[in-house]
């Protein structure tokens, strides 16, 4: 996405803003390359927390999660969530390249909200503008399209209910 749209959604003008907006990049996509890295757990958690992700408490984020680095403050994660490795989350979508393909798919910015106590197993794809209610479970490769009810087992590509929870959750 070019920096001055970036800027826009921001509210940065001028030179200082300019400067303001590629400290924040530069710094966020560090921290995403430690957080890559990082075999503590707890310390992924913090360090994507740095980066602007809305992270509850008593996350748990696998390895090698990818968040969108872009707009990484636009994505929201409830308390007690679980995100497995490999996971990608994503909060906008664009065509960076110049294709007449912009007109029909504009640039979009939207957030993406996961409740609290969700399971979201490993190689799992998140949408931008995509909400995953409370106690939802992912099922492993599955690719999230359109908001997720609570407690529910969804699967599949595009993302499907397979299960309710609800029952087995209130016994």
């Amino acid at each position: 996405m070019p920096a001055q749209e970036v800027m826009d959604f921001y509210g940065y003008k001028g030179f200082f803003g300019k400067m303001r907006y590629a400290i924040k990049f530069v710094w966020r996509f560090f921290l995403d390359k430690v957080a890559f890295f990082c075999f503590v757990k707890s310390w992924r958690t913090v360090i994507h927390r740095w980066r602007g992700v809305n992270i509850g408490k008593g996350v748990y984020i696998g390895h090698e999660v990818m968040f969108d680095r872009v707009f990484t403050d636009q994505i929201f994660i409830g308390d007690n969530t679980s995100i497995g490795d490999r996971t990608i989350i994503t909060a906008h979508a664009n065509i960076p390249s110049e294709t007449r393909l912009k007109k029909i798919y504009p640039r979009q910015v939207m957030q993406t909200h996961i409740g609290k106590g969700v399971w979201i197993m490993p190689n799992v794809t998140i949408a931008p503008g995509v909400t995953i209610g409370d106690e939802a479970v992912v099922a492993t490769g599955s690719v999230v399209t359109k908001d997720v009810p609570p407690r529910v087992l969804v699967a599949g590509v595009p993302a499907k209910v397979v299960k309710d929870l609800s029952e087995k959750l209130n016994s």
